[in-house]
């Protein structure tokens, strides 16, 4: 069952505190029903009136319902004086701040002094003037109102701290208040415990009192807060985690601390606010992670490595047999397959070897020399016609094509582009490469018919192991071709962007003269 919402759930700032639209209840308890007739005609249509003869009466129906706004009391009265009616309801908690109006026949000072001492809030002392009697009771009810709304305010500012002071205690972060003068003025069990201090060690002492090793650093940044009214959002620091040897394991706690202005209503900035998030876990998580890729990669480069000697073997046997005279015609096919596969694996194996390295080697190494690329693009071409001897490559040159980069690697680079654009294009199409010199640089751009290549697919071609998924093509090899054509392009101080329509795909390969 849910909690009630008058208890746990504060009205919001802004709403009516209560209900001013009834007309207010008034109690009159006097034991001439004339004088009570006569009071209740004073008072007018503006009130809710009820009488009653006696103060016994009037007590046993105040514990029945809701108590009245105000009590017109009689002093005189057979059984229950009007004083001692007065002195049991102050001495009720429920009804101890309930205005009472005192109607009197004693004029002395001493008698109203009594009065007064017993409880009442005002009097009207006999024969008394309707008006006087209409304005008294509704002063009483105005302050009974305001009374009433300030309680309202305390119970629901009461509740309003006891929520902040359950989060603040169950939150799973360290938190802390400070005021300007970066005095402590409230910190949780949380935070104490990554301090390994006590919570009571905090309050009243400044940040550089309890925490000097840190306050240094912290202090300029809170203050920059308290300056400009901008927060400072996750700042990482280090610290040694509480009673745990320096050089054990596990010694250091890793922390990210934001750090927000607390305002007042108006925007006056009063304190900062810090909330401490322990993110040791997470870093070690990470580490492990990092760890695991750097393992697996090593693993990749050196099976990747091994598997080169075995396939040299395995391409070396059918050469032979292929240039053998008494190779059997029909076996010649197959052993041209066996050789085109085994070139096709390692090339595979090679660009392993090269993410490997990129990965764990700072980059794809690079021996960089007077290289003409219309000549590379050449060659590359020719071998890519043998192996796709249905297939055209149109290379159209512009301009001076020599610079200072690795030829074998740019050699890579345009076969994995031209070998791409073969692969994913119609085979009665052509592909195109087209070389521009510049003064400064070289542009080429290879370029194919096919279906487009969706947006969504196209921030993934330079991803390692991803290929895009595009129309009837299925992606084959492991991937890295263009990821490390890429990385190639980078280690030359390059760009290598890729656009694609309806009409074309074309890849941009831009390289600056000087190279690597």
């Amino acid at each position: 069952m849910p909690p009630p919402s008058d208890t746990f759930f504060p009205r919001p700032p802004g709403a009516p505190s209560g209900d001013t639209s009834t007309p207010p209840c008034v109690w009159v308890v006097d034991d001439s029903a004339s004088e009570a007739r006569f009071i209740t005609s004073a008072l007018g249509t503006g009130f809710k009136v009820e009488t009653f003869p006696d103060g016994a009466g009037m007590l046993e129906r105040l514990h029945a319902g809701r108590a009245p706004d105000v009590v017109v009391l009689d002093w005189e009265m057979p059984g229950m004086s009007g004083l001692e009616v007065c002195q049991f309801l102050r001495g009720e908690p429920e009804t101890q701040a309930l205005p009472v109006l005192l109607l009197t026949a004693h004029g002395r000072p001493e008698d109203l002094v009594q009065g007064l001492r017993a409880g009442a809030n005002d009097y009207v002392a006999k024969p008394f003037r309707t008006e006087e009697v209409r304005a008294r009771v509704n002063a009483l009810v105005r302050t009974k109102r305001l009374m009433d709304d300030v309680r309202r305010a305390d119970r629901e500012k009461a509740e309003v701290f006891a929520q902040l002071e359950a989060l603040l205690t169950s939150a799973p972060v360290g938190m802390a208040l400070l005021d300007r003068d970066l005095r402590f003025m409230r910190v949780n069990a949380r935070m104490a415990r990554m301090d390994g201090l006590s919570v009571d060690a905090y309050g009243g002492r400044t940040l550089a009192e309890v925490l000097p090793l840190r306050a240094p650093r912290l202090e300029p940044v809170l203050r920059r807060v308290l300056e400009t009214g901008e927060a400072t959002e996750e700042l990482p620091f280090t610290q040694r985690r509480p009673g745990v040897p320096p050089d054990g394991p596990g010694s250091d706690l890793h922390l990210m601390g934001s750090y927000h202005p607390v305002r007042t209503a108006r925007g006056e900035v009063l304190g900062v606010g810090a909330v401490v998030v322990d993110v040791t876990r997470h870093m070690q998580a990470e580490g492990e992670l990092r760890a695991s890729a750097e393992f697996r990669e090593r693993f990749l480069g050196i099976v990747g490595h091994d598997l080169r000697n075995p396939l040299n073997a395995i391409r070396m046997a059918a050469s032979f047999l292929l240039a053998s005279e008494q190779m059997p015609a029909a076996l010649v096919r197959t052993a041209s397959r066996i050789i085109t596969s085994t070139d096709r694996m390692t090339r595979m194996i090679t660009e392993l070897l090269d993410f490997t390295r990129s990965r764990l080697g700072g980059g794809i190494p690079l021996t960089p020399g007077a290289t003409d690329l219309g000549q590379v693009a050449r060659q590359v071409v020719e071998e890519l016609e043998l192996a796709h001897p249905n297939r055209t490559v149109k290379v159209t040159a512009m301009g001076p094509l020599a610079g200072r980069w690795d030829a074998d690697r740019l050699a890579q680079v345009l076969s994995n582009l031209l070998g791409n654009a073969l692969q994913y294009s119609p085979a009665e199409s052509t592909v195109e490469l087209t070389l521009r010199g510049e003064a400064e640089r070289v542009v080429a751009w290879v370029s194919n018919p096919g279906e487009p290549i969706a947006p969504e697919d196209l921030a993934l071609l330079f991803h390692p192991f991803q290929r895009a998924h595009t129309g009837a093509h299925v992606p084959s090899g492991l991937g890295l071709g263009l990821f490390i054509s890429e990385q190639i392009i980078r280690g030359h101080r390059g760009t290598l962007d890729v656009a694609s329509d309806a009409k074309r795909t074309v890849f941009t390969l831009t390289l600056p003269r000087g190279g690597a």
